[in-house]
C-alpha cells in the first residue's frame, strides 16, 4: 500500500471506531500513535538494526518520532493562549447555571412579553439566548430549560411539539452567539482571531434568534391553539414598579455581565482569556449576590445557622459592620468623583483613596467602635446595621476575615522591608497599602466564602475541569492524528481530489457544509471542529473563501447537528427531563421547522456576507 492509501485507511478505521462507540479522544490518540509509528518507522535512525538483547531492542522500538510528536503536541496545547479562555468561560457558565438565575429570568421575561402572542415561547427563546450566551453548553441549557420552561409551557396548554421545538432550538444558540466556546476552538484550529470571530458572529447569532421569535409569534397568530394567551388572573397584581424591580434583579445583572465580557474583548480592553477570567469572577459575585438575596427573603438557610457560629463575638460583628460601612463610603466617594469628572465642571479629586495608607482601617475601626458602643442605635448608623438574623453572623465572618487579612498585610510589609535585593516580591508599590488591602480583601473574601453555595461551586469547578480536559485532550489527539494523516499524504490526496472536481466557490461551500451536516449526526461539534474542519481550511485560499466567513457558516451549520433526527442530541437532552408521556417523535416534529430557519440563515449569510464581515471590518480594519 502507498502512504496515501494508508492515510485513507487511517481515516476509515477512525470513523468505524467512532461508530462502534469508542471514546473520541482515546481513538484519536491511538490511531495517531499506531499509524504514526508506521509512518515514522526508520530502522537506521532508531538503531533497530544494531540493537542486541532485549533492552536495546526495546529502546530502539521506543525511539520512534511519533512519541516526540505526541509530547510536542501536548505541550503546544498546554501553551496555547487561546485555549486558556475555555475553562474560564465554562466556569462562568456553570456558576451562573447553579445560581438559580435562570428561573427568575424566565418568569421576568414572560411577564414582560405578556402582550405578545406566544409570550411564554418568546420568553423561553430570549432566556435560552441569554443563558446560552453565558454558558455556551448546549446540554446544560436544554436540560435546565427543559426542567423550568417546558413544564410551564405544557401547563399553559401550549402544543407539545411547539414547546419542545422552542426549547431545543433556543438551547443551541450558544454555539453561535459570543462568547461561544465553539468559536474559541475554531479560532485555535484555524489560526483566526477570536476577537474578529466574536465580532462576526454577533449579528448572525441575533439574526437567527430573531428568526426563531418571528416564527413562534407568526405560528401563534395563525393558529392560537398552539400557544393560548395567558389567563387574566395570572397577570393580576404585577405593577409597573414590580416589573422594573424584577428586570433590575434578574435580566440586567446577567446582561451586564455578558456585555461587559464581550465589550472588553471587542473594544480591545482585554484579551479573551483576561475577559473570561473577569467573567468568571463576575459570575461568582453574581451567584453570591443572588444567594444573599435568597437568604434575605428566607428562601435559603445557610448551613451555619443553628450552630455556634450563629452568635459571633460582638466585636467581630462590629468590625465587620464597620468595614462594610467604610467600603460603602469609599464606593460613594469614587462614584461622586466619576460623576464630577464626567458630567460636571468640577475640579478632579485625587484618583487614589482619600488620605494616606491606614485611613481606611482607621475609619472602619471608628465605625466598629460606634456600632459596638451604641448597638447601632444612632439615627444614621442604625440604618446600615443589619437586623436580619443571618446577616449578623455573616458580619462576624467579615470581622474575622478582616483581622486575618490585617495580619497578612503586616507580614507582607515585614517581608518586603527585609528583602534587600527586592527580588522576593514584584509589586513593591503595594507595600504602603498592604494593611488596607489585607484588611478589606480579607473582610470581603471571608464573607463571600461563607455566603457562597459550596456544593454548587464544587460542582462548577469539577464540570469545568472535566469539560476543559475533554477539549484539550481532543486537541492533543486531533493534532497528532492530523499530523500523521498529513505526513502520509492524506490531506494532499483529499485536496487534489476536491480541486480536481473544478468546483465553483459556491459548490465547494455547499459540499463542505453538507459533509459537516452529515458528520453532525454521529459526532459532537468539538470533534467536527477539531478533526474534520481542518481538512477544508487549506483549500479556502484556492476558492477565495475568508476563514472567518467559513467559521460563521460552520457555526450556523453545527446547530443542525443537535437538531437533526435521528441523532438530535438536543432532543435527547430534553427527553431525559421531560414528563414520561412526551414521545421522542413529538420533539422531533417540533425541531424540524427550525432546521429550515437555519438553512435560510445560511443562504442569507452567503448572499449577504456583510452580515458576518461588516462589523469586524468596521471595527478592526
Amino acid at each position: 500500500m502507498t502512504n496515501a492509501e494508508v492515510a485513507v485507511l487511517q481515516l476509515a478505521v477512525f470513523v468505524l471506531s467512532i461508530l462502534l462507540g469508542f471514546p473520541i479522544w482515546i481513538t484519536l490518540m491511538a490511531m495517531g500513535v499506531f499509524f504514526g509509528y508506521y509512518a515514522y518507522w526508520d530502522p537506521i535512525r532508531m538503531g533497530w538494526e544494531k540493537a542486541q538483547g532485549f533492552e536495546q531492542s526495546l529502546e530502539a522500538l521506543l525511539n520512534n518520532n511519533i512519541f516526540d510528536l505526541l509530547v510536542n503536541q501536548t505541550y503546544s496545547v498546554m501553551a496555547n493562549d487561546v485555549l486558556t479562555a475555555v475553562p474560564l468561560f465554562l466556569f462562568m457558565g456553570y456558576v451562573v447555571e447553579r445560581a438559580n438565575i435562570v428561573d427568575r429570568l424566565f418568569v421576568t421575561l414572560q411577564l414582560a412579553a405578556k402582550n405578545l402572542p406566544a409570550s411564554m415561547a418568546v420568553a423561553a427563546l430570549a432566556t435560552c439566548a441569554l443563558f446560552a450566551t453565558a454558558t455556551g453548553i448546549i446540554g446544560a441549557v436544554v436540560t435546565l430549560m427543559g426542567m423550568l420552561a417546558f413544564p410551564a409551557m405544557l401547563k399553559a396548554r401550549y402544543d407539545t411539539s411547539f414547546s419542545a421545538g422552542v426549547i431545543c432550538a433556543g438551547g443551541c444558540l450558544g454555539i453561535l452567539i459570543p462568547p461561544s466556546i465553539m468559536l474559541i476552538v475554531y479560532a485555535a484550529a484555524a489560526n483566526v482571531s477570536v476577537v474578529r470571530l466574536y465580532a462576526g458572529a454577533i449579528i448572525p447569532g441575533f439574526m437567527l434568534a430573531g428568526l426563531y421569535m418571528v416564527y413562534v409569534v407568526s405560528r401563534a397568530v395563525i393558529n392560537p391553539n398552539l400557544a393560548p394567551k395567558p389567563k387574566a388572573e395570572d397577570l393580576e397584581g404585577i405593577s409597573f414598579v414590580d416589573m422594573c424591580w424584577r428586570m433590575l434583579t434578574s435580566f440586567f445583572p446577567l446582561a451586564f455581565l455578558i456585555l461587559s465580557v464581550l465589550g472588553a474583548i471587542l473594544f480591545g480592553l482585554a484579551t479573551p482569556s483576561e475577559a473570561a477570567s473577569m467573567g468568571a469572577m463576575g459570575g461568582i459575585v453574581l451567584a453570591i449576590s443572588y444567594r444573599i438575596g435568597a437568604m434575605y427573603a428566607g428562601e435559603v438557610t445557610p448551613p451555619w445557622m443553628g450552630t455556634k457560629k450563629e452568635h459571633p463575638n460582638e466585636w467581630l460583628f462590629a468590625i465587620g459592620s464597620g468595614g462594610i460601612l467604610a467600603l460603602i463610603l469609599f464606593l460613594a466617594y469614587f462614584l461622586v468623583r466619576t460623576l464630577a469628572t464626567s458630567f460636571l465642571d468640577a475640579p478632579v479629586p485625587p484618583a487614589h483613596l482619600p488620605g494616606v495608607p491606614g485611613v481606611g482601617i482607621a475609619l472602619a475601626l471608628i465605625l466598629a467602635v460606634a456600632v459596638k458602643l451604641t448597638n447601632g442605635n444612632l439615627p444614621v448608623l442604625g440604618m446600615f446595621v443589619p437586623s436580619r438574623p443571618f446577616l449578623r453572623p455573616l458580619m462576624g465572618f467579615g470581622g474575622w476575615g478582616a483581622l486575618v487579612g490585617l495580619v497578612c498585610g503586616v507580614l507582607y510589609t515585614v517581608i518586603v522591608a527585609s528583602d534587600q535585593d527586592k527580588s522576593f516580591f514584584i509589586f513593591h508599590e503595594l507595600n504602603p497599602w498592604a494593611f488596607d488591602v489585607g484588611f478589606f480583601v480579607g473582610l470581603v473574601a471571608w464573607m463571600a466564602w461563607n455566603a457562597v453555595d459550596k456544593d454548587g461551586l464544587q460542582q462548577s469547578v469539577y464540570l469545568s475541569v472535566r469539560t476543559s480536559a475533554m477539549v484539550c485532550w481532543l486537541f492533543v489527539g486531533s493534532w497528532t492524528f492530523s499530523s500523521v494523516f498529513s505526513y502520509l499524504g492524506g490531506h494532499d490526496l483529499i485536496e487534489h481530489w476536491v480541486l480536481g472536481m473544478d468546483l465553483s466557490p459556491l459548490a465547494f461551500l455547499i459540499m463542505a457544509q453538507i459533509i459537516i451536516f452529515l458528520l453532525g449526526w454521529p459526532l459532537e461539534w468539538s470533534e467536527i471542529i477539531i478533526i474534520f474542519v481542518p481538512i477544508f481550511l487549506p483549500m479556502l485560499p484556492h476558492f477565495g473563501v475568508d476563514p472567518l466567513f467559513f467559521g460563521i457558516l460552520v457555526a450556523l451549520n453545527l446547530q443542525t447537528s443537535f437538531l437533526t433526527p435521528p441523532m438530535a442530541m438536543a432532543a435527547y437532552y430534553l427527553k431525559g427531563v421531560a414528563p414520561p408521556h412526551i414521545q421522542l417523535m413529538d420533539i422531533f416534529r417540533g425541531v424540524m421547522p427550525y432546521l429550515g430557519m437555519i438553512l435560510l440563515s445560511m443562504v442569507l449569510l452567503y448572499n449577504f456576507p456583510g452580515i458576518a464581515l461588516w462589523l469586524p471590518t468596521l471595527a478592526y480594519d
